[in-house]
């Protein structure tokens, strides 16, 4: 592990089990450097992580703070997933939890226009940022449209430009559902949350020219790190929330 994230991760977890209260000063760097053995670069570079979580703020001659127990959340607009993470959150990364053929539920096997007893692929995926998952997916794909998927496509934040034009899929458009809801068991174990924490819970069905179902995603994100906005021209919602 990193330097600056083993003195990230350190200053996190006291802040947020309440070692450091909200307006407390941290140690100077200088007694950073001393005290884990690293120098001030690594030091700085620990405390920037923690400025951009929304965990602290920083004074020029006065000192670092505890600013929130609360990380800042990332916005993710207009059903645009690639372009908000490049835009708010370039350092998360995506890890794979499982690919794998199944026998999907009626609901989506019905989605993706599938024969009965007939598969598909499955692709379970997590979200991480600084250490933490914030969202995981799980990704649905007709057998038709899985020849070019591997696990380095997969993990891919782009995954959707590079996997449809691999398989010469043209997107007409797609459908959005959002919903706030309690975590699952499964959700609180892969997101290490609380069971029943709030979470968003998101159906994406993406459709090509001919009207076919071509991938059906669902993701879960974490409430108290991503939050999902919609605005038009017209000053309409075009993305519908749903308790």
């Amino acid at each position: 592990m990193p330097e600056y994230n083993r003195l990230y991760n350190s200053l996190r977890e006291q802040i947020l089990n309440g070692c450091y209260a909200a307006g407390q000063k941290l140690p100077p760097e200088r007694d950073l450097c001393t005290d884990f053995g690293v120098s001030r670069i690594t030091a700085r570079h620990a405390i920037r992580l923690l400025q951009e979580q929304g965990l602290v703020e920083r004074f020029q001659g006065r000192g670092t703070y505890v600013r929130s127990t609360s990380p800042k959340k990332v916005t993710i607009s207009n059903c645009d997933f690639t372009g908000s993470i490049r835009k708010n959150a370039p350092e998360l990364t995506r890890k794979l939890i499982c690919f794998e053929k199944v026998l999907p539920s009626k609901q989506i096997a019905e989605q993706l226009n599938l024969n009965e007893n007939e598969e598909c692929m499955l692709a379970k995926r997590s979200d991480i940022m600084n250490n933490e998952p914030v969202a995981y997916d799980r990704a649905f794909i007709p057998l038709k449209y899985s020849s070019s998927l591997d696990e380095k496509m997969l993990i891919k934040i782009d995954f959707l430009e590079m996997w449809t034009r691999a398989e010469k899929i043209v997107i007409s458009y797609g459908t959005q559902n959002i919903e706030a809801a309690g975590a699952s068991n499964e959700d609180s174990e892969i997101l290490n949350i609380k069971p029943d924490s709030h979470i968003l819970f998101v159906i994406d069905t993406v459709f090509n020219t001919n009207g076919q179902t071509v991938a059906v995603f669902e993701s879960i994100y974490r409430g108290d790190r991503i939050k999902l906005i919609s605005t038009n021209n017209k000053g309409k919602a075009n993305v519908k929330i749903t308790d």
